[in-house]
């Protein structure tokens, strides 16, 4: 209830910081990306139509029936996030580029393909196995000067409240540490940066987030008469993400009396596990012709526990002249918040094109409503402002949201053992036509996403080996913190350059 206290703070304060924030939950888990074989990444992604891939259990389970032997298959993947992150309003910002390299398990799992009994199917094929639908990992720091200050957030994050009042894991560091004060006790707190507020303060910060989705899944595919083949997989995504913040501040030119500097620290952690249902079919028009479809249900995340914790430090100069460091205890007791989420429905419409022995071409469609995730907060309390800030969470994300279209283009050239593969997603924009209307200085979020990848494969009779490789480039923009009736607030533009490479080791018996 502690982080629950913490949103409200939030959402009472300021429409933009409740958009920045919470409803960004809603989109990081919603927005899937399926990074299984180096085969499916090679080509776009877009495979779902051909099949015999075992990526396609996350996206078209039909695909599973085009396996003619049993298979086991592995993807090491590594990862390399280059962020360059800039303080907008600032006139000697320092762009900071930070590279993250990381390593993943992309894909495991078994087929396992035996000939059907009935004589109309041909073949009846079980998998089981791991996929990575997600990745979190990114790092990136910011550093220059501007006016205002965090410290404004907490000073009117506090009005109006008693000192008992205030929360653990944000207003109340900023009172123990003397960063805000109630002189006169009328519940109006004052604070040293006010005595210059055009002071440019110098500002860093450094956010490292990590983390992603795997989805266990169990799935049944079967070709009947060489024409149709279906598929149902049960999926079982296991998410867990992780953010770091350590916010710096400092009165580096001795613009405002008293005030030295402040450090403000911030730790969350988000785990959980949720079920979800996918069906598919596949039908062959002809032998170069295949048309795919699939449905996924919404993911069900029972129960998301986000662990919070913060710390600060604060630092000035009293009246005599002596420095006074006060630090929080650090970590503060960790706040537990249990919650629900579900995610959008997703329909994937497929074609695949077979070119004899030369090769394939390859598409897919993808259609999601990012504005029908919703939360459900009322297992944790059932009182009526649990409810109100609810409701009043799942009509933000409604409003930022809307319904967005993935293309995943893609094709591969055959030359005797060796395969040559390239492709193209472009991902549409999530937000609103509203949203983007009203907020033109956000960068990117208007903006389709697009990306690009190259792959290269070795087939033999008993096994196969593929490499890929993928970059995708995005820009975007976010504010550490708001304050009412400021304007411009104090903005971050990053611009992430990802890169991905894979391997997939594959054996059939």
């Amino acid at each position: 209830m502690k982080r629950l206290f913490f949103y409200l703070i939030f959402f009472a304060l300021s429409w933009v910081s409740v958009q920045a924030q919470v409803p960004a939950d809603a989109l990081r888990f919603s927005s899937l990306d399926v990074l299984g074989t180096a085969r499916t990444i090679g080509v776009g992604g877009g495979i779902g139509a051909l099949g015999a891939d075992f990526s396609v259990m996350s996206t078209n389970p039909a695909g599973l029936a085009a396996f003619r032997r049993s298979e086991f298959t592995v993807t090491p993947s590594f990862s390399l996030n280059n962020t360059e992150a800039t303080l907008d309003n600032s006139g000697n910002s320092t762009a900071v580029q930070k590279n993250k390299v990381a390593f993943s398990l992309n894909n495991l799992g078994l087929v396992f393909s035996k000939q059907g009994r009935n004589p109309n199917w041909k073949t009846s094929n079980i998998a089981i196995g791991l996929n990575r639908i997600a990745s979190f990992n990114q790092t990136f720091t910011y550093r220059g000067e501007s006016t205002g200050s965090y410290i404004d957030f907490f000073q009117e994050a506090s009005i109006d409240l008693a000192p008992s009042e205030l929360s653990n894991f944000t207003t109340g560091l900023a009172f123990d540490t003397e960063a805000i004060y109630d002189i006169d006790d009328d519940l109006f707190y004052e604070t040293d940066v006010e005595l210059n507020e055009n002071a440019l303060l110098y500002k860093e910060q450094t956010i490292r987030r990590r983390g992603g989705i795997n989805e266990l899944s169990l799935a049944f595919a079967g070709n009947f008469k060489e024409r149709l083949m279906i598929g149902v997989s049960l999926g079982f995504p296991i998410l867990s993400y992780t953010e770091e913040k350590i916010y710096n501040e400092e009165d580096r030119a001795d613009e405002v009396p008293a005030y030295v500097d402040m450090q403000f620290n911030e730790n969350l952690t988000t785990t959980g596990s949720g079920v979800n249902l996918k069906l598919g079919l596949i039908y062959r028009l002809s032998q170069m012709i295949r048309l795919g479809a699939a449905i996924h249900t919404p993911t069900n995340y029972g129960t998301l526990v986000d662990n919070f914790e913060t710390s600060m430090q604060h630092n000035y100069i009293d009246i005599d002249g002596n420095n006074q460091f006060f630090e929080s205890a650090s970590p503060t007791d960790q706040g537990e918040f249990e919650y629900q989420l579900k995610t959008p429905w997703r329909f994937i419409g497929s074609a695949g094109f077979i070119i004899k022995r030369s090769g394939f071409i390859t598409g897919e469609v993808e259609y999601l409503k990012y504005s029908g995730a919703k939360f459900d907060l009322t297992n944790t309390d059932n009182s009526q402002g649990t409810i109100d800030f609810q409701d009043n969470l799942n009509s933000e994300i409604a409003s930022i949201y809307q319904s967005a279209i993935n293309l995943r283009v893609g094709g591969e050239f055959a030359l005797k053992i060796f395969r040559f593969r390239a492709g193209v997603t472009l991902s549409g924009t999530p937000y609103a036509d509203n949203y983007i209307r009203d907020n033109p200085n956000i960068k990117g979020i208007g903006e389709t996403t697009t990306t690009y990848a190259l792959g290269f494969g070795v087939r033999q009779q008993r096994y196969f080996l593929d490499f890929a490789f993928r970059l995708s480039d995005q820009e975007s923009t976010f504010s550490p913190y708001t304050v009412s009736d400021v304007y411009p607030q104090n903005s971050v533009t990053t611009n992430s350059l990802r890169n991905n490479l894979l391997f997939t080791f594959g054996y059939k018996f």
